[in-house]
């Protein structure tokens, strides 16, 4: 009897002792990010042709013919900003650099989803523009340019320093769209 007894509960243990569940490993996941709220924003007044207000925790760089890169460290992202002053020459002109600056947003449509395109119009401060959103793990998810139709050009690419992931990236290019939008929103020629 102790024979059977003993072959049972070996029996028991292997059929219940080694029961097969399946164990998946945590995935992958994403570190949290903490916006800053109620933003302060600082006013850009250089020695250019515009002014614009900006997130305190933005740092402009200026380079020279007031092209500039707007800094957002804390988010490894880089606004590189071009200033173009019109002239009459048929290379530089409204249309070309309009046309140029749409090309350069459609150049990503072989790895985007989809491009939203925006006009941007604010007739009190003379300041118009187009504002390209490219969905998708591209390297440059948001561009825009902003004119005042006559004299003036100023273009901007938003660019991170990190692998193109959409997913990942989402929340703080959305953060940072909305403090750009900002930017645009109060942008005034002198």
């Amino acid at each position: 009897m102790n024979k059977i007894w003993i072959v049972f509960v070996v029996s028991f243990v292997v059929f219940y002792g080694c029961k097969s569940e399946n164990y998946y490993p945590k995935p992958m996941g994403f570190h949290r990010i903490d916006f800053p709220e109620n933003i302060q924003r600082k006013t850009y007044e250089g020695n250019c042709p515009f002014t614009f207000q900006y997130p305190i925790f933005a740092s402009v760089q200026d380079k020279d013919r007031c092209n500039q890169n707007i800094a957002f460290p804390k988010f490894k992202a880089l606004l590189h900003c071009t200033n173009i002053q019109f002239d009459d020459t048929k290379m530089n002109n409204l249309f070309y650099h309009s046309e140029y600056s749409r090309k350069l947003a459609y150049e990503h449509r072989i790895k985007a989803d989809a491009i939203n395109e925006t006009a941007y119009t604010n007739d009190s401060l003379g300041v118009y523009g187009v504002t390209y959103e490219i969905i998708g793990d591209v390297a440059c998810n948001y561009q825009f340019f902003l004119t005042d139709s006559t004299n003036n050009f100023y273009r901007g690419s938003l660019y991170f320093n990190v692998p193109p992931n959409l997913d990942s990236l989402r929340p703080v290019l959305n953060y940072l769209k909305e403090n750009i939008n900002t930017m645009i929103g109060t942008f005034d020629w002198k």
